[in-house]
């Protein structure tokens, strides 16, 4: 029975907003008329029923500014209460009841209660996660169907929990670690901003009515702060433009491919981005087989996890080679993308049997290494913003003060 996301007034004239299970969308609104409520708009809560109504000619009501997928730290918070709860022995369907109505925001209330009716009429927690595949990853529904199929579904879901976590912490460092340079790359350019545009020009001014011969700094500071003062509207145009049409050129596949590859092959960013693609791949991977996912499945799933595109086509060949028959550590150092470290301790997990355990070993070592390349990075961001826009600063001020060097010379000779 699908889920309907209801506005409604009550007796007193009061508008309401809540989750309601019905047949249909008839359906619903004469369950909220039973209740003396009178039904204001009503839309589908679960993503696939609503495709359905729409192919059989039924459309849903009303529009929401608000959220409507899960964010990475909801998703977290909700996956690691769900393998608590799971493990404590209660029902799935209760489970996401309970979460839903404790203190969740209304749409994560929503896609839960959506995935509650779905469990409750016989469906697997994973097949009824795939009405929402924008709060829930491919990747993610896959490693709770690994779980489901092994019986340990509680223990895929502390793994995955731990993983978000870990993901939600790195990310949340990043961030903070990067507002001090963004305001102080604000200010400078403000500063700088402020300098070519009222105090370059007044100082301009005041030489070429002397009728000097500028030094060819300041006639190049003088040029670039006339073209800002009538041209900075078509500048940030530009800008704009730029942004927009990078951003629509990025969301062709072909586009991000050459670019993901193009990325892989700087030195330095390169080897970066393939430490932590493997370990995203090598966490994945560890999670799929101890829930007793088959390889070549656990691969697959691995890779539509994957953020860069030409990782994922590397990987679409390590697949191909291991359904051939084979090794997978054989068929990963063809790849060139994984480090040696890995690849010893993935062939060593695979001569052991051990080959889940030595993943998760894998990504830890990894992770560490991406960890300490995020550190090195993020210290030496500050002091090289610093330096750019200090050396920036020094050319506008040395092409005011050479005009000034050359008047005091001529005055002296």
């Amino acid at each position: 029975m699908p889920a309907f996301e209801y506005e409604a007034l009550d007796a007193t004239g009061k508008k309401s907003r809540g989750l309601i299970t019905a047949d249909s969308e008839v359906a619903a609104r004469r369950e909220l008329r039973g209740r003396a409520m009178a039904p204001l708009s009503i839309r589908y809560a679960d993503q696939r029923a609503e495709r359905r109504a729409k192919s059989m000619g039924e459309r849903s009501s009303g529009f929401s500014l608000a959220p409507s997928n899960l964010s990475n730290r909801e998703l977290m918070l909700i996956t690691r209460q769900m393998a608590s709860l799971i493990g404590a022995g209660m029902p799935i369907a209760e489970t996401l009841g309970l979460i839903a109505h404790q203190g969740s925001k209304h749409h994560a209330k929503r896609i839960l209660t959506a995935v509650r009716a779905r469990v409750t009429e016989g469906e697997k927690l994973s097949t009824a996660m795939d009405g929402f595949p924008n709060s829930f990853p491919p990747v993610y529904r896959a490693m709770v169907a690994a779980g489901e199929n092994s019986g340990g579904l509680d223990a895929v879901l502390e793994r995955l929990a731990d993983y978000l976590e870990k993901d939600e912490a790195v990310r949340s460092r990043v961030t903070g670690a990067m507002i001090y340079p963004a305001i102080l790359s604000i200010v400078a350019l403000g500063v700088v901003a402020l300098l070519m545009t009222f105090i370059v020009p007044r100082i301009a001014e005041q030489f070429v009515g002397m009728g000097m011969d500028l030094p060819g700094l300041t006639r190049a500071m003088i040029a670039i702060s006339a073209f800002l003062q009538v041209g900075w509207p078509f500048l940030l145009a530009g800008i704009l433009v730029l942004v927009v049409i990078s951003v629509l050129a990025l969301r062709q596949e072909p586009v991000r491919r050459s670019l993901d590859g193009f990325l892989a092959r700087i030195p330095g960013l390169g080897g970066f981005l393939e430490h932590a693609e493997s370990a995203r791949f090598c966490r994945t991977m560890s999670i799929l087989i101890d829930s007793g996912s088959v390889l070549p499945d656990a691969l697959r799933a691995a890779r539509r996890a994957a953020g860069n595109l030409a990782f994922r086509d590397e990987l679409g060949k390590v697949i191909r080679d291991v359904e051939s028959g084979r090794g997978l550590s054989d068929a990963m150092r063809n790849r060139g993308w994984f480090p040696p470290l890995s690849l010893f301790m993935i062939a060593a997990g695979e001569r052991s049997g051990a080959l889940g355990e030595m993943f998760r070993r894998s990504a830890d070592q990894l992770d560490q290494d991406v960890d300490r390349t995020i550190s090195v990075g993020l210290n030496l961001l500050e002091p090289g913003i610093i330096l750019v826009l200090g050396v920036v600063v020094v050319t506008i001020v040395l092409s005011i003060l050479l005009p000034i060097l050359q008047l005091n010379t001529m005055a002296l000779g």
